[in-house]
């Protein structure tokens, strides 16, 4: 790079290096006039324009990710903090729950089968429900 400084052809509206003849798309109601303007070009590290004093007192300041590493790792802390609460939280079995006053629904709905329910109840059901519905047996379906 260069440390010669260049003349380029500036449009005053929007502030772009269009040349000579070049077209300004802008919205701006400011009239399009062309002005030299000395840069001293690019850096080739940031891309960005060298300022009045030229390569000398500029200072690359090349995008950083701290703003998405922050976020990622506060996610990840909270991620880690949820599975921490879950897996610390005691697993309830409804079929070993002992308490009579258990308000979670599975327990309530379990424990009133369980008082109102008999033990051949399912076997007859089932021979009742076959019976009804398929009188030939399995081969009456097909």
């Amino acid at each position: 790079m260069g440390w010669r400084p260049q003349l380029n052809a500036v449009c005053t509206r929007c502030g772009k290096a269009h040349g000579l003849f070049g077209t300004c798309v802008s919205s701006s109601t400011r009239p399009q006039r062309i002005r030299l303007k000395a840069s001293f070009g690019k850096c080739p590290k940031c891309k960005k324009m060298y300022g009045a004093a030229g390569p000398v007192a500029h200072h690359c300041a090349p995008k950083s990710d701290f703003r998405q590493r922050k976020k990622k790792f506060g996610q990840d802390q909270a991620a880690a903090e949820r599975e921490r609460r879950r897996k610390a939280r005691p697993r309830h079995d409804y079929r070993e729950c002992s308490d009579r006053e258990c308000k979670r629904s599975l327990c309530v709905a379990y424990k009133s089968g369980v008082d109102r329910g008999d033990k051949q109840g399912y076997a007859r059901g089932w021979d009742q429900g076959y019976n009804r519905g398929l009188i030939d047996g399995k081969s009456a379906g097909k």
